[in-house]
């Protein structure tokens, strides 16, 4: 069963799935937070960023499976290494990518761009060549 949320829009009330507005919130605080220098990405999230960016080389989607992968490589130290917030974003969009009734794309576009932002980063880039955070 799908949760909603209501949410206002200049068209007025619409409802929103709880797990995508979560997923929502998430990267909009982050990418704010970023974007300010409140928030500055610890070496194994940007590494998990660019490990995320390599896995959508061929198709640039971002996937709950591609998800689970970049996070499996040493998620069990970054929430006490910074705040664990870029994992908790991760952990909301995971389950908003792969339903067809919880995804949005403005969600799915800002998320692709956090994880852009958190692979630029990275000290020494494991990007190859030709491939752009």
């Amino acid at each position: 069963m799908t949760t909603f949320s209501a949410q206002f829009s200049e068209a007025g009330l619409y409802l929103e799935p709880v797990a995508t507005d979560l997923a929502r919130r998430r990267v909009d605080e982050l990418m704010a937070d970023f974007r300010t220098g409140s928030w500055k990405p610890s070496p194994l999230e940007a590494r998990t960023a660019e490990l995320l960016l390599i896995s959508t080389a061929d198709d640039g989607m971002l996937t709950s499976g591609r998800i689970r992968a970049a996070l499996w490589e040493g998620g069990a130290t970054m929430t006490p290494e910074t705040d664990g917030r870029f994992a908790e974003f991760l952990g909301a969009l995971e389950p908003v990518l792969d339903d067809p009734q919880l995804v949005a794309l403005d969600v799915v576009d800002a998320a692709g761009e956090l994880v852009g932002a958190v692979a630029s980063t990275a000290p020494t880039s494991i990007l190859p060549h030709g491939l752009s955070a």
